[in-house]
Formats: C-alpha cells, structure tokens, sequence
C-alpha cells in the first residue's frame, strides 16, 4: 500500500462549516485507491511543521479575526520551498486569504499575506451565504457545495469559473492557484460533496512521487447527491 502524509494545520483554530469532515474523506478515498492516508496534526503554534515528511497541507476555514496569529507562525523558509518546489497546500474559504497578498479588515486595518498567491481581500461588512457551482479552468472538473463568503476577492488567476453563487467578488471568477496551491470558497464540507476533487488531488500526488494510480473511487452516493443538488440549484427562484 502506498501512503500520503497529510499535515492538518491548526485544527483548533481552523475549523468553521464542518470542514473537518474533508479530512475524514481524504483517509476514506486513500482506502479505495490503495493508499494509507496519514494525518499528522499541527496543534500549535510552536509546533513544528515536518515540511519534510509531509504531502499535503489542509487549512480548514477560521474566524478572520485569528489569521492576523497564524501568518506570522507560517512564514518561514520551510513554507517557501515546500510551496515553491510544488508541495500541494489546499486553504478552504477564510484560510485562502492568508496565502495572498494583503487583507483589508472592516475596520480599516490592514494584514499583510504570504504573498503566495496574486490576490487581495477586503473583510465584508455582512456574511454572504449560498448554495455554490463551480467547473475547475484547468480540467473542467465540477464542484457544488456552499459558500459562506467572509470577504471579497481580487484574483489574479482564478482556480474556477462560477456557475452559480458570488464567486470571489460577484464576477465570475473563484479561488486562486499557484503551483500545486489551491486556494477554493466552496465549502460543504468540501470532499464530502466532491469526492472526486479529493482524489483527483491524492493521484497528482502519487504522480509528484512517481506513481500512476489507475483505480477509482466509488462515488455513486455522492454523484446522486451532486445531482439532486444541481437540480435544486436550477429550479431556485431567479434573485
């Protein structure tokens, strides 16, 4: 059996929307793919991150108010050629706006970013809350799920294009990547709804270290369910 290990970063400050359950996800996929998915928690922030050991960072969505504490424990050198050297990072709603370039709160102050990802956000005075669509630029992938949006965005190279919600900013444009960081709002949880993105991420891994895997998920439920959600999302109300 192969094995991923998974570094589950700040999982006591980062833990909005039942996110936890994409976790929960990535191990059950690992099992029909043939790969023992490890997850190694990062409580602290005095806690060393092992960049060396580890496959994937997941940053679960937070509070805004605590990323202005966790910035300053990510930035390192570590971080940098793990992300530079292509280690996948996958930041859910909230946590994507760290790895960008700055944060407007609504109080006017400003919190720098990890500059990783060509993007600015401005902290919304209301919370904005709907069922999400989305298709993946690069390989035409859907998700749905839900988007509970805490800031707008300003995205340089979106990582999707909306088919229904408010995207980054209400422009048709959702998330950011750079390199093997992927930055998504669509939350739900995320795997639970779309467990075909988590194992189109632990097979490009497997590619990362040499290895083609060709079995596939057993997503039938979770297909169903995708459908019934889109056929919801067709028939609401014209806003």
């Amino acid at each position: 059996m192969h094995k991923i290990s998974v570094g589950w970063v700040y999982p006591n400050l980062l833990n909005l929307h039942g996110e936890r359950g994409s976790v929960q996800v990535l191990v059950e996929i690992g099992k029909q793919l043939d790969i023992d998915v490890e997850i190694v928690r990062i409580e602290d922030f005095d806690d060393p991150i092992p960049f060396d050991s580890l496959d994937l960072l997941m940053f679960l969505p937070g509070e805004i108010i605590t990323l202005s504490h966790i910035i300053p424990a990510l930035q390192s050198d570590a971080l940098h050629n793990y992300l530079e050297q292509g280690g996948y990072a996958l930041a859910l709603g909230t946590s994507g706006l760290m790895f960008g370039k700055s944060i407007l709160r609504e109080d006017g102050t400003t919190v720098s970013g990890l500059g990783y990802l060509d993007m600015t956000a401005k902290e919304r005075k209301f919370v904005f809350g709907d069922d999400y669509h989305i298709r993946i630029n690069e390989s035409g992938m859907e998700l749905a799920g839900a988007q509970i949006q805490m800031a707008d965005v300003d995205a340089a190279n979106p990582l999707a294009t909306v088919i229904y919600g408010m995207g980054n900013n209400n422009t048709g444009a959702e998330g950011a990547r750079w390199n093997n960081l992927i930055y998504t709002n669509c939350t739900g949880p995320l795997f639970v709804k779309n467990p075909w993105f988590a194992e189109e991420i632990l097979k490009g891994i497997m590619i990362k270290k040499g290895i083609q895997i060709t079995a596939t998920g057993n997503h039938t439920i979770a297909k169903n369910a995708f459908d019934a959600t889109l056929t919801f999302i067709q028939n609401k109300p014209k806003k």
